[in-house]
């Protein structure tokens, strides 16, 4: 196992900031078509738009408990949402019908699943929680019956143990995603060439602490099944306090270092930490690092809640505990340095000093930006803002007594009466009597 300490000696970049723009941009004519389209189908066309109740909604229960993550399959046929009542719950996109509850340790909070990217009609969903404990598992069809799947734990790894922790709290796993795996090979002009391979991916993990852990995932195949994954340790990545002008707000005023989440894009990881500060960098080249931070005087301060790139890898947008977004530039310059600029700071859509817990790109070109939070809203934002832009293309999702805690999309979705689907998951701790909803849209 490897283990890495950052910050190295890379230099912090300096950062051009959003209100030093003085005139922030209207929004684009993509986004607002875009949106115009997305909320038609929350809530039909203009003329009949005034309804505050989504015409798309579906209501999935099951969970007995608050629901903190959830995934839709790379094929959009299949949900799987983790919930604090210590279950992974598994559902048919289509007719929103629970189709199988796996059940981990009836002590800890499920807090996480991540589906395997590869499709084939090949399932592999990794669930994660409370207990420290990365559990993966797979489905076969069913003998009698070629529509429903039969799944099976084949691999499991409790990185608390690997690491020989002394203390009796065990670290939560807060973030899952899988990476694929770069291979360096010569091809016949003798000059390498870098590919991923489908077969073999990272996992990257993140818990309770101040480290990103990669693991090896490698499945044992038996008929074109995997009877079991092998999970090693390829490297553990460690974050320091950068004794700047680092501010995790009011609630850390001592900058202590942990993480709250991790997105993955091409070679790059971007962390939102604690401190207030967003740390990326290349997964096989570490000294391929930058700091995305804000002064502490910009009165944009606090932990970071969570974090998204763009497709290309170019923008990522970060969340902060206050309720606002920041957009920024990430440059891999010919000097083979990462350099970053803030673009935009969004705000006026969520409602002030109330966390949001994530962020995602959306649109064919990823003209959009859907924003979630504890206030149950989903705001829309157009992706190519600059400067501070104080209010949002549209509000797509209100419930003031649901907080959002995880969203998830897809356009894949074979139904012949629908592209795709929206889900969030959240709600309360306690279900009462039918249990806590997730809400389904078709999009």
């Amino acid at each position: 196992m490897r283990r890495i300490k950052l910050p190295s000696s890379t230099p912090k970049a300096d950062c051009t900031f959003a209100y030093d723009h003085p005139n922030p941009t209207n929004s684009t004519n993509k986004a607002l078509q875009c949106a115009s389209s997305l909320r038609s189908s929350f809530y039909g066309t203009a003329q009949s738009s005034s309804s505050t109740n989504p015409i798309n909604e579906r209501i999935a229960i099951g969970h007995r408990e608050t629901v903190f993550g959830l995934a839709l399959s790379p094929c959009g046929t299949y949900l799987a949402s983790a919930s604090q009542d210590s279950t992974v719950r598994i559902w048919d996109v289509s007719s929103h019908r629970l189709l199988q509850t796996l059940r981990g340790d009836v002590e800890y909070e499920c807090l996480r699943v991540a589906w395997h990217p590869r499709g084939g009609g090949r399932y592999t969903l990794s669930t994660a929680g409370a207990d420290g404990i990365l559990r993966i598992y797979t489905a076969s069809k069913c003998v009698d019956d070629d529509d429903k799947l039969i799944w099976k734990l084949v691999g499991s790894q409790d990185h608390y143990r690997l690491l020989n922790e002394c203390s009796e709290d065990r670290p939560q796993i807060y973030s899952l995603e899988y990476v694929p795996r770069q291979s360096i090979v010569d091809d016949s002009n003798g000059t390498n060439q870098t590919f991923a391979d489908d077969e073999y991916y990272y996992l990257v993990m993140t818990s309770a602490d101040d480290a990103i852990y990669l693991w090896n995932v490698q499945s044992n195949n038996k008929e074109n099944e995997a009877s079991s994954i092998d999970i090693t340790s390829h490297s553990v990545v460690q974050f320091e306090q950068l004794g700047q002008n680092q501010f995790g707000g009011p609630r850390n005023p001592n900058n202590a270092i942990y993480i709250f989440d991790t997105a993955c894009c091409q070679d790059y990881v971007g962390v939102a930490l604690s401190d207030g500060t967003c740390r990326v960098l290349s997964v096989h080249d570490e000294s391929r690092q930058c700091v995305l931070s804000l002064p502490q005087e910009s009165e944009l301060g606090g932990h970071l809640t969570g974090l998204s790139w763009n497709a290309s890898g170019g923008r990522l947008v970060t969340c902060i505990a206050c309720g606002k977004v920041v957009l920024w530039n990430i440059q891999l310059q010919e000097d083979g340095k990462l350099y970053n600029s803030i673009v935009a700071v969004l705000e006026g859509g969520h409602e002030v000093m109330r966390p949001l817990f994530g962020a995602r790109y959306f649109g064919e070109s990823e003209e959009l930006i859907l924003t979630w939070g504890v206030d149950g809203k989903v705001c829309v934002w157009d992706a190519a803002s600059q400067g501070v832009v104080t209010s949002p293309v549209c509000t797509l999702i209100s419930k003031p007594d649901y907080p959002v805690y995880a969203l998830d999309y897809s356009t894949n979705n074979k139904s012949p009466d629908s592209k795709g689907c929206l889900v969030i998951g959240g709600g309360s701790s306690d279900g009462g009597f039918l249990g806590v909803p997730m809400y389904l849209y078709d999009i």
